[in-house]
């Protein structure tokens, strides 16, 4: 009789992986300004590309709640990934229809660096995995990478490379920082794990 496949602990990672991976491609890689210009002229832009663009939005939330949902950790673990996620992309999408409107306008050189999609996108991808890996509190420090992708958006406009440069650029960028973020935030918790182990029973953890 064959074996029958069960969605046990180590398949629910893998997927809870893939589907991270996925979403933080599509977050990065979408472009979501006709959305934007949507909201400024209503009724007036003959295209479907806005609803398209909406659409890939709520995919990436989609597929980043799921992921995170699935993954083989505590409710409250798997409830705080999700609240991260769905906090910071709202917010992502709301400040970036108020700036196009006219809302939202200074400084615009502090909102441009803090809703840079690289930037964001390491948020949400980079800082639910440490939420729902466990990951001690010390190695939240590598969060700091998300701070890298603004600073070489800036690097490339300035460079005037192409479209497709600075796209290809920047995917490239967040898949390193973010899988060697993950990495090093394992490394740094199995280095702090044995030295905690070796406290005394009844003195807790910082």
């Amino acid at each position: 009789m064959p074996a029958v496949l069960e969605f046990d602990a180590n398949a629910r990672y893998g997927a809870a992986l893939v589907g991270v991976l996925f979403a933080g491609y599509l977050s990065v890689s979408t472009d979501y300004s006709a959305f934007v210009q949507a909201t400024n002229y209503a009724g007036v832009l003959g295209t479907d590309i806005p609803a398209v663009d909406l659409f890939e939005f709520l995919l990436t939330l989609g597929l980043f709640v799921t992921a995170f949902w699935i993954f083989p950790t505590s409710s409250a673990r798997r409830l705080a990934a999700v609240t991260l996620t769905c906090v910071v992309l709202f917010l992502w999408a709301t400040i970036g229809i108020e700036r196009g409107v006219g809302n939202v306008v200074e400084p615009a050189g502090l909102w441009v660096f803090l809703l840079d999609q690289g930037l964001v996108s390491l948020l949400v991808g980079l800082g639910g995995w440490l939420i729902v890996r466990a990951r001690s509190f010390a190695t939240y420090a590598v969060m700091l990478v998300v701070f890298i992708p603004p600073i070489i958006s800036r690097a490339l406009i300035d460079s005037s490379v192409t479209s497709g440069s600075f796209t290809l650029a920047k995917i490239a960028a967040v898949i390193v920082l973010g899988i060697g973020g993950a990495w090093l935030a394992a490394l740094a918790d199995r280095w702090q794990r044995p030295r905690d182990s070796s406290r005394e029973p009844n003195t807790p953890r910082p």
